[in-house]
């Protein structure tokens, strides 16, 4: 089980086992937790603050290369493989829907048989590189679903992602797949690209960030209702240079040369004085995080609500292995 798959199972236990359950029966869902169902209500939820994981109809996710899945199922023997450049989006913690994966999707979907929205299945990485590239026509529907994610990817970039959300959850609509006054989960996790262009982006930077993020759920607010969105925090992506300084094995070059691709990402982590910068402005872009949760706090809203999901992961405390080699981050 995933680190973060194992904090979802955590957050989402406390709702299924205060309620009353009725025993699974002839039933087929893509992970059998084992647990009873939940006792279907008399009437549907009429506020977002009293959802159960059976109210929820529809997921969708938005953020970098960690929500679409890259090399989320580790590298092939020979780095010059095809697959090495495969975001694995059916594994995706948030937003996955392989058959038999710890995902926060396949738990729901054990108690909402209908879920729509999780991703199925690889294919060939979606770059987004902020203001730099961020091509349309990347997103394969079939396999994406509703994982607007591309690697790459940094605040900036939500705006473009929303716009493959909403275009595929119309069709869905058209199609009577799903309908607009179903619950909606939207899972929201960016900001590792932000901080690690720190130091030469000004457009990443946390107050330019904070803008980003609120504009976002604006957008979501206004477009869509009855939504629960949910943010999760960021963590320190600039340990990972740290934490593999001293494993120059685990770490390989590319055969025949001395290139390490993971020595060209994140570019603000590869000097101290930068890691100093990145320390430092890490806790600004959580707390521009927990700012666009407060603001949505007052007036309460019985159709739309965002809530905040703090990562609390030691990245040094982690063995060498728990740390993809294809790359350090996209």
């Amino acid at each position: 089980m995933s680190i973060l798959a194992y904090l979802y199972s955590i957050l989402l236990l406390p709702l299924v086992t205060t309620l009353p359950v009725d025993p699974i029966v002839n039933i087929s869902v893509p992970l059998d937790i084992g647990c009873p169902l939940l006792k279907p209500r008399s009437t549907p939820a009429q506020s977002v603050h009293d959802l159960r994981p059976d109210d929820i109809k529809i997921v969708a996710g938005l953020g970098d290369s960690v929500m679409a899945g890259f090399a989320a199922k580790g590298v092939q023997e020979r780095f010059l493989n095809i697959q090495n450049l495969y975001e694995n989006r059916g594994v995706s913690f948030a937003l996955g829907g392989d058959p038999d994966t710890i995902t926060m999707p396949n738990i729901l979907h054990y108690y909402s048989h209908n879920l729509y929205g999780a991703s199925v299945g690889d294919h060939l990485i979606s770059i987004c590189f902020g203001n730099q590239i961020c091509p349309k026509g990347q997103y394969r529907e079939d396999i994406d679903i509703l994982n607007a994610a591309q690697s790459g990817a940094r605040s900036l970039n939500l705006d473009h992602e929303l716009d493959y959300i909403m275009d595929v959850l119309q069709k869905a609509y058209d199609d009577n797949k799903v309908k607009p006054t179903d619950w909606k989960l939207i899972t929201i996790f960016i900001g590792s690209n932000d901080i690690c262009h720190s130091c030469t982006e000004p457009t990443s930077l946390p107050v330019s960030f904070a803008a980003n993020v609120q504009t976002a759920i604006e957008r979501i607010r206004k477009s869509m209702s009855h939504v629960l969105v949910q943010i999760i925090g960021i963590m320190k992506v600039q340990d990972i240079v740290v934490a593999t300084s001293n494993y120059t094995d685990y770490c390989r070059p590319i055969k025949g040369s001395n290139f390490i691709g993971h020595d060209h990402e994140c570019e603000c982590s590869h000097s101290e004085a930068n890691r100093t910068i990145m320390n430092t402005l890490f806790p600004e872009y959580n707390a521009a995080l927990l700012q666009a949760v407060n603001y949505y706090r007052q007036p309460p809203s019985n159709a739309f609500a965002v809530v905040y999901q703090p990562l609390l992961v030691d990245i040094m405390s982690f063995p060498i292995q728990a740390i993809r080699y294809v790359i350090y981050h996209i």
